[in-house]
């Protein structure tokens, strides 16, 4: 005959975080549940711990067993919330798109370009007769000084940054905990990592006391248990593999991938992208003729406009600003359509990439959190999923706070990069690009916002005087104080 004994099985409370249910962890007090199971002594394993004398058996089920402060669970939703959206879509400046959707305003993009080449023109021949040359090289011998100094930084960085695939396989593999790993999509997947295996151990061990187990109580709530478990299992897993299936956590770690990462135009890292299907040579020399073209124009602005007419600490500020406003704004649409346009079509060409919304309708941006959110999408959407919403899911901050916080953070990135290139530090990009602050309080008055032509203009009016501002106070190294009285 077969006796039956009793099992006690200490389970791990959940408790409902977010409408979900999600673990509680070590640094929070832990209560437990105890259920009382009758399991016939035949059906024990070698593997169950069997005391003959009180033909009692204990099983203890370990839950997620994480040193953090957050939910992991209520994680799996952050990540699905805090994913970016990548379609198929050209870029709105695209000889291709324009024609395609019968843009109304190509036209006035034909008449720019066609402008830009009679500048050209014109400032070829003023220097032909000028001093006999088509463009003077000065500035060009002043950047190109430690080139070969810059190509080897560039290249010592970049192979630097392949160090992130044999960092995240340790990381994957449980051999190390660093804390700020938990920054980004890698270190949150790996917290899911550790996350998922400690459920399926806990699902696996309470599967098999549900098939030992004769009582029927005892079945109904481990079944429940199960079904949780099974729910949750299948969410994290859902959360570490691409929409297709096709590529998954921690597979993805290769060199090949990361190298297809860095050629892809985005700073947001996604297990897939959109592609297309082949590539086409004929727009990869389009668009890398389009760089040059535009870097030459470029080049005759800045050398022909703003460096002859740098003020000295003797002359009007007002003369200086108004001399350097206009160009600095053509140098401004200049870089604008060279990085976002020619740069990053071509690397998307490349790549296969078929997303090319680098930027929507900047230009008709009536507030300056608008024009935040539109000219640069690559940088915003890396803001927006690892400053912005990290800000609010991690560590509780309202939107007000996280806005600022990520407008404190880029501008102090701006303002590094200015550190590094002049090689001091002055601060005034910082304190312009924060200035923008005040200024969307201003846009997102009701008299800017029924009247978007208002606002539009005021932001315009902003483009004009920021530029050539910086231009001057980075440019001269001079203090407003000298100009005060010779305005």
């Amino acid at each position: 005959m077969s006796s039956s004994f009793t099992s006690k099985i200490i389970i791990s409370k959940y408790f409902k975080v977010n409408d979900e249910y999600a673990p509680q962890t070590m640094s929070q007090k832990t209560t437990a549940t105890t259920i009382t199971a009758t399991i016939n002594e035949n059906d024990a394993t070698n593997d169950d711990i069997v005391n003959k004398e009180k033909l009692t058996i204990t099983a203890t089920i370990t839950a997620t067993n994480i040193e953090q402060k957050d939910e992991l669970y209520a994680l799996s939703k952050i990540l699905i919330k805090r994913y970016v959206t990548f379609k198929p879509r050209g870029s709105q400046l695209d000889r291709e798109t324009m024609d395609k959707q019968q843009d109304p305003f190509r036209g006035f993009f034909t008449l720019f370009w066609i402008a830009m080449a009679f500048y050209i023109i014109q400032t070829v021949m003023h220097n032909l007769e000028k001093g006999g040359t088509f463009v003077d090289l000065s500035f060009a011998r002043l950047f190109s000084r430690d080139a070969f100094g810059l190509m080897l930084s560039d290249a010592c960085m970049i192979a630097a940054t392949f160090f992130d695939v044999v960092f995240q396989k340790i990381v994957s593999r449980g051999w190390i905990r660093w804390r700020y790993t938990e920054v980004g999509l890698g270190g949150d997947l790996s917290s899911l990592m550790i996350q998922l295996k400690s459920l399926r151990n806990e699902y696996n061990l309470l599967l098999g006391l549900n098939k030992k187990s004769d009582d029927d109580n005892v079945n109904n709530d481990v079944t429940h248990r199960l079904s949780n478990l099974h729910q949750k299992i299948e969410e994290i897993e859902s959360c570490m593999k691409s929409p297709s299936g096709k590529v998954s956590y921690p597979d993805n770690l290769t060199f090949s991938n990361f190298f297809d990462y860095l050629l892809i135009p985005t700073l947001v890292y996604e297990f897939e992208y959109p592609r297309t299907v082949k590539i086409r040579p004929w727009y990869v020399f389009e668009k890398a003729l389009a760089t040059l073209g535009t870097f030459l124009l470029l080049y005759v602005n800045t050398e022909t406009y703003i460096i002859p007419v740098i003020p000295s600490a003797a002359e009007s500020f007002t003369k200086a600003f108004l001399g350097m406003s206009f160009p600095f704004m053509v140098n401004y649409l200049l870089i604008f359509y060279i990085i976002f346009e020619c740069i990053c079509n071509l690397f998307a060409e490349i790549s296969c990439f078929a997303d090319r919304n680098f930027y929507d309708d900047w230009w008709n941006s009536a507030t300056f959190d608008e024009y935040a959110r539109k000219w640069n999408k690559p940088v915003h959407h890396f803001l927006l999923r690892h400053v912005y919403q990290t800000s609010i899911d991690s560590y509780k901050l309202s939107k007000r706070d996280a806005s600022f916080m990520t407008f404190f953070l880029s501008s102090l990135v701006h303002e590094l990069v200015m550190i590094v290139v002049s090689k001091k530090i002055r601060m005034y990009l910082f304190a312009l690009q924060m200035f923008q602050l005040p200024l969307i309080w201003m846009g997102n008055l009701p008299a800017m916002r029924r009247r978007r032509w208002l606002g539009n203009a005021f932001f315009w009016f902003g483009m004009f005087a920021g530029p050539p501002l910086l231009g001057i106070l980075y440019c001269c190294e001079i203090a407003l104080t000298p100009w005060i009285f010779l305005v």
